[in-house]
């Protein structure tokens, strides 16, 4: 095999994906990495061919330093932690801390709770469906607390006139957030596909007023 070389235009496509592994070791391993500097050493050394292509040995050992980096990667990776969270909880751990005081009177909370929770392993991991999926929950599972059977009665009639603030919070919550939620729960398969934003499922301002007024109301019937 140390006699056979690639031809010239399989030699340079060999060059070119050499030269694009070695960037994509340096980024996951650092730039001294050890695959990237054998990765390197190889391609350019004698055995490589300085004239005719590098060999046919050359390219089965560029394969082998390839496989040995794509495994170091990998045990990179199995050790680093499998999510991390982002500095900004998208539900505040305070709600969630008063929504676990609040347990043993009329509501049994320990759903709304875990949902809670649920959104913000989902919101830090960057899993956009499903806190769109978990704030739709939310809505369908709250309504009784507030004395409503539909989250919709809530938007349209809790507070009366005077509530005109949270009103129109909620509404945006039973319009914009449940249309998003509906679409991505219940569009089939398309050709293109597009995937939601942080931004797009970014209505924790409007669930932190909900579960105010779920803390609030529960303290109240309590008293």
């Amino acid at each position: 095999m140390v006699g056979l070389f690639l031809p010239s235009q399989h030699s340079a496509r060999f060059k070119e994906l050499a030269i694009e592994a070695k960037s994509i070791i340096d980024e996951e391993l650092g730039p001294a990495n050890e695959f990237g500097l054998n990765l390197i050493f190889t391609v350019n050394s004698k055995s490589g061919g300085v004239a005719g292509g590098p060999s046919y040995a050359a390219v089965e050992e560029t394969a082998g330093i390839i496989r040995a980096a794509a495994r170091g990667i990998a045990r990179k990776r199995a050790k680093s932690p499998s999510f991390t969270y982002s500095s900004k909880s998208y539900v505040d751990p305070s709600r969630i801390t008063t929504l676990q005081s609040l347990q043993g009177g009329k509501w049994d909370l320990t759903r709304l709770i875990e949902l809670c929770r649920e959104i913000n392993v989902a919101a830090a991991n960057r899993c956009h469906l499903s806190t769109a999926m978990l704030l739709r929950t939310i809505l369908n599972h709250v309504p009784p607390i507030l004395g409503f059977a539909t989250f919709a009665e809530i938007a349209n009639n809790y507070g009366g006139p005077k509530n005109k603030s949270f009103k129109g919070t909620m509404e945006k919550l039973q319009g914009s957030l449940r249309n998003i939620a509906d679409l991505h729960l219940h569009s089939p398969i398309r050709a293109i596909e597009d995937l939601p934003t942080s931004v797009q499922v970014d209505f924790s301002a409007e669930l932190d007023v909900l579960l105010g007024e779920i803390i609030r109301a529960t303290k109240t019937v309590d008293i």
